[in-house]
């Protein structure tokens, strides 16, 4: 009896265990949690048989004084931890890399058919593991490939193509920092002679000294065989979520995972929405270029509705362009009146009867093939039955108080406070508005069930919040607002002072300008104040995602005014630096939970 596994367990393996899960925890989903018990579940049945025989024939063995003397079928009890610890290190660590992806949008068909080009490769390994069965010096070789090739095969069969599509450095990652570092355990394992191979099963190639060639692949493999088994999980996924998405009905729970895996078996035939599916990569990649904060940020938003948030924000980001970027103001004030008519179209046939991208096509371009325009594809993505169409109304109104701002008349529309509050409402609180909307169709309020009048109180709470984040934005930006012609500080604001918004344009560093900058601050930290409470009456599944957006703002209100202090002159956009922002959300997700 002898505890020399364990210790190594306590030194290599559980303190990366612990490591990765103190970190990770406040992010972990009920999802996730599903998926890691599944592979560490099918690790450990499907490994026990092979490894039994492996000890049963002295393939392997372990020094009386190295383990305790417990077994499994003649598996030392560490050796069964192993399979555990193994498989849930790389699993975390899967997770934690590919958190960011929205799987659906892999679906996208690929060129080429993946079991085509593996069916040759397959044939080679089949080849290969024949051949193994020659010498004897080959058995342990030959044993690891026959337990591993076979449901490796079969891994890929079910999600090669969707293997492909996915980056590949989460998934390289995934697979070869686990491998690097389990050769390192074992290195040193050989090498004190916690556990033994019999020298006549293998072929005696070692590196250092002390790790077997047989190890080595063995890791590799097995890493390789967890990595391709979350694949499959995630791809079952993200067909459950494409169905879900296109579907009639609305569904206001994401189903249990034994649903999904039952989806997955029955629906593997069932051709995809190709249109949403463009839309939705389309929205994914405008979100990454435009905002990469929004998009990581919208990682800790759960399932279908972090999909329709990020539908929400391209539709949003679209339309900013359309006007911020147009050649004159008549173009944008056509861009600004087409997206008004076609959001009455869409949200009068929130259920058509035929694809949505087809009625869009055939209502706006008759005469037309091909894509449809990114403003038509943003509208006909948005999810209409879980939006109302008030708020995305009024946030069109805001982007026309920006279209009347004008240096050659010297308009200025921000004449008053109000005018000052409104503007914010209809550009900042709208969107908040609609954000809630879908929180309150994708959850239960806990145990109590709210009537519209709370939800409404909320939304309004919500959409004052909103106007303080609008207010931190103004704050930090007046010299770029300044270079575009635009000045969003109340024109009464600025006769205390004796300036006008003229004076803004000609001089966005006039050391004046701080005393608005504090008011606006300070008008941000009362509507935050005012409006906080609220966030503890969501669910805590969007809790801690929205708190983080809120206080990462709040933050950064808080370093606008240490610059000023400073007399610190930056260029670009002022942020919140990334440790901080991954501090502060694991603070707040933690806090959620």
């Amino acid at each position: 009896m002898g505890l020399d596994y364990w210790l190594v367990h306590l030194t290599w393996t559980v303190p990366p265990a612990t490591l990765l899960s103190v970190a990770y925890w406040p992010f972990l989903t009920r999802l996730e949690i599903f998926k890691i018990l599944f592979l560490i579940t099918i690790a450990v049945f499907s490994t026990i048989p092979w490894d039994s025989y492996l000890i049963r024939n002295r393939i392997w063995s372990y020094p009386a004084d190295a383990v305790v003397g417990l077994t499994i079928f003649d598996i030392p009890v560490e050796e069964v931890f192993f399979f555990v610890i193994q498989t849930y290190c790389t699993s975390l660590l899967y997770v934690i890399l590919t958190k960011h992806l929205v799987l659906p949008a892999y679906l996208l068909p690929r060129s080429g058919d993946f079991t085509k080009t593996a069916r040759p490769i397959m044939f080679l390994a089949g080849i290969g593991i024949g051949v193994m069965f020659i010498s004897n010096h080959l058995t342990y070789l030959r044993l690891i490939l026959l337990w591993a090739l076979p449901v490796l095969t079969l891994q890929l069969i079910l999600c090669g193509d969707f293997l492909l599509a996915l980056p590949k450095r989460p998934i390289l990652a995934s697979i070869l920092l686990p491998t690097f570092y389990l050769w390192i355990v074992d290195f040193f394992s050989l090498q004190r002679g916690t556990w033994v191979i019999a020298p006549e099963t293998k072929v005696d190639i070692r590196f250092g000294g002390s790790l077997d060639l047989e190890e080595a692949i063995f890791f590799l493999v097995s890493n390789m065989l967890v990595v391709f088994g979350l694949v499959t999980v995630d791809h079952a996924i993200a067909i459950q979520e494409h169905d879900t998405m296109i579907s009639s009905q609305d569904e206001p729970h994401s189903p249990s995972f034994t649903r999904i895996a039952w989806l997955y078996i029955t629906s593997q035939t069932s051709p995809y929405d190709v249109s949403f599916l463009e839309g939705l990569s389309a929205a994914i990649n405008k979100l990454a270029q435009k905002s990469q904060s929004m998009y990581l940020g919208s990682a800790m938003f759960q399932d279908r509705l972090r999909i329709d948030l990020i539908l929400l924000y391209s539709f949003c980001r679209v339309i900013d362009d359309l006007v911020d970027e147009a050649p004159d103001r008549e173009t944008a004030q056509a861009n600004i009146k087409e997206a008004s008519q076609v959001l009455h179209w869409r949200f009068s046939t929130k259920r058509p009867t035929k694809p949505l991208y087809d009625y869009l096509e055939v209502e706006k371009n008759p005469d037309r093939t091909g894509v449809l325009s990114p403003l038509l594809s943003s509208i006909a993505l948005l999810p209409a039955s879980r939006l109302t169409l008030k708020p995305l109304l009024e946030l069109l109104s805001g982007f026309e108080m920006d279209l009347q701002f004008s240096t050659e008349k010297q308009e200025f529309p921000i004449a008053s406070e109000t005018d000052l509050e409104l503007y914010a409402h209809r550009v900042a609180g709208t969107v908040a508005a609609s954000l809630l909307e879908l929180v309150f169709s994708h959850y239960e309020m806990g145990e109590r069930k709210y009537d519209r009048a709370q939800q409404e109180r909320i939304i309004q709470a919500g959409q004052r919040m909103g106007q303080a984040l609008q207010y931190v934005n103004i704050a930090r930006d007046i010299k770029r607002d300044a270079a575009i012609g635009r000045v969003y500080i109340p024109s009464s604001w600025l006769a205390e002072e004796k300036l006008a918004p003229s004076d803004v344009l000609s001089n966005s560093d006039d050391a004046r300008l701080a005393v608005f900058e504090d008011r606006m601050l300070c008008k941000a930290k009362n509507a935050y104040e005012l409006s906080v409470g609220a966030i503890y009456e969501l669910p805590y599944e969007a809790r801690g995602p929205i708190r983080t957006t809120v206080e990462s703002y709040m933050m950064i209100g808080e370093m606008v005014r240490k610059r000023r202090r400073a007399g610190i002159e930056e260029d670009g956009k002022l942020k919140v630096p990334l440790w901080r922002r991954l501090r502060l959300a694991w603070w707040e997700m933690y806090v959620s939970q």
